[in-house]
This record gives C-alpha cells, sequence and structure tokens, in this order.
C-alpha cells in the first residue's frame, strides 16, 4: 500500500463544510468540520485506487486545481488575515493510502 500526501482546503459555506484537495482537484462537504476531512481523504483514497487499477497513474496524478481557484483561496485567506473575524476557513495536509 502506497502512501500519496495531499493538502486540503475546507471552507464553511453556510451550514456546511466544503473540502477540496489542491493535487487532485476533488471536493466534498460534511456536516462538520471533520465528516469533510473525512470524506476528502476517503474520495482521494477512491480516486487513487481508481486510477491505479486502470494503470493511468502518469495521466491522472497530479492533476491540481485550477490556478484561478487557487487564487481565489489566496484572496480570501489575505481577507481573513486583515479582519477579526472568526475564521471559517481551514487547511491540512493529509496521507491517503491507496
Amino acid at each position: 500500500m502506497q502512501g500519496f500526501i495531499f493538502h486540503g482546503i475546507i471552507e464553511k459555506e453556510e451550514d456546511r463544510y466544503t473540502a477540496i484537495c489542491l493535487e487532485l482537484d476533488i471536493a466534498t462537504e460534511g456536516d462538520t468540520l471533520e465528516d469533510a476531512r473525512k470524506n476528502l481523504k476517503e474520495a482521494v483514497e477512491g480516486y487513487i485506487e481508481s486510477v491505479q487499477r486502470d494503470n493511468e497513474e502518469e495521466e491522472f496524478i497530479p492533476r491540481p486545481v485550477p490556478e484561478e481557484l487557487v487564487e481565489k483561496y489566496f484572496g480570501k485567506f489575505k481577507e481573513l488575515l486583515r479582519s477579526s473575524q472568526p475564521s471559517e476557513f481551514y487547511e491540512f495536509r493529509e496521507v491517503a493510502h491507496a
């Protein structure tokens, strides 16, 4: 079983948490921060398993999110740094096994 390190961003939107994997452009959501993180890890592992099974690693790993999305999140992060509002924006690093 091989381990892959991936980075995720989770953002709270109303009453849900949306999570995205930056290296693979995979998104999920959850009712809680931990649910969103767990769901993203499961989605990433499922994706990696299917790519490995089909022997398509070179074509589909990595498959990063579009640059515009990274710029959008970077802009939101900069806004949070300047504000006194509580953060609803989280980043993390995780190891997925496939």
